[in-house]
């Protein structure tokens, strides 16, 4: 049996804006960028919702930065799966802080938690149900106050159209943000804004631009591979593009090699990249390149990611 969560109870007043960031992973530059994007400011409140530190390029430099915000009147942080004080670089007082990261954030009308809830409402919560709650908002119940989470990509929910953005969940009142930062090939950091009753969100990520030289018109969508049922097997191999068959639906389609796995059992695994959605497009577009092929590209563009075809090699550009 885990430990006892900590809940640390606030008061947030109706006019102030809270900004809410998950999942750094230990991108400092990243995550200052996207300060600098929202105007972060003192007059402002910052939530971060967990996993600050690992499987980025940048860990120690991260926990520091988080842990010296964390000092400000104006900045909480909660703790995440990711967030447990083993790593050899760590000091005592680095450990002890993440020690006592409380794991909710209770604001009244608003809880903030790295991964869900267990239930409706959290009496004697133990800690490991709130940092490691995988695929929340499948199986979450409906709450009578806001919930905010991270740690599960919010891609992981799109099985069409893949998309990064914060998922807001009116009905059942859950705002899930997590944009897949470090953990998917095409993820981003958002900040999710609560500003006056009203929700925005901003976002960025470390991904290469591309001027679009066509216009496109969207079609597939129907269809996209995610975590939960990621399991594949090979029905035409090729040097970089391959098609592989999807072992849950039987559905057939094309997908970069670069991310196709082979998992711990020996079974053949894609989730990223890996749908039939074409990326609508014009002339002049911007766009984020995922990877680059020589008749078209896996690209992202507010978020949405999908495949453009364009003539003329993009590949020869360099990204």
């Amino acid at each position: 049996m885990s430990p006892p969560a900590k809940i640390q109870k606030v008061h947030i007043p109706e006019d102030k804006r809270v900004i809410c960031i998950s999942d750094i992973h230990g991108e400092l530059d990243l995550f200052k960028r996207l300060l600098a994007k929202t105007n972060f400011g003192d007059d402002d409140l910052l939530i971060l919702l967990g996993d600050l530190y690992t499987k980025g390029s940048q860990c120690h430099e991260t926990l520091q930065f988080c842990r010296s915000l964390s000092g400000r009147p104006n900045v909480l942080a909660l703790r995440g799966n990711a967030d447990w004080g083993t790593c050899a670089y760590l000091s005592e007082t680095e450990t002890r802080w993440l020690d006592e990261l409380p794991h909710i954030i209770d604001a009244g009308e608003w809880v903030f938690v790295h991964s869900g809830l267990s239930a409706r409402y959290f009496t004697k919560p133990e800690a490991e149900l709130f940092v490691k709650y995988n695929n929340f908002m499948h199986s979450a119940p409906a709450f009578d106050k806001w919930v905010v989470v991270g740690h599960w990509p919010v891609a992981m929910y799109c099985h069409g159209i893949p998309c990064h953005n914060p998922i807001i969940d009116e009905a059942r009142r859950i705002i899930s943000i997590d944009g897949g930062n470090v953990i998917k090939a095409e993820g981003q950091l958002n900040a999710f804004i609560i500003e006056g009753g009203q929700f925005s969100f901003v976002y960025v990520d470390n991904l290469p631009t591309y001027t679009v030289k066509r216009h496109q018109e969207k079609s597939g969508g129907r269809f996209a591979i995610t975590w939960p049922d990621r399991f594949v097997e090979m029905a035409e191999d090729g040097e970089r593009l391959c098609h592989v068959r999807h072992l849950a639906t039987g559905k057939v389609i094309v997908v970069p090699k670069s991310q196709v796995w082979t998992d711990a059992d020996g079974k053949l695994c894609c989730c990223d990249l890996a749908t039939d959605y074409h990326l609508p497009c014009s002339a002049g577009d911007v766009v984020s390149v995922v990877e680059a092929f020589e008749d078209r590209l896996f690209v992202k563009r507010e978020g949405v990611s999908g495949w453009i075809f364009e003539r003329g090699n993009p590949c020869s550009q360099k990204f």
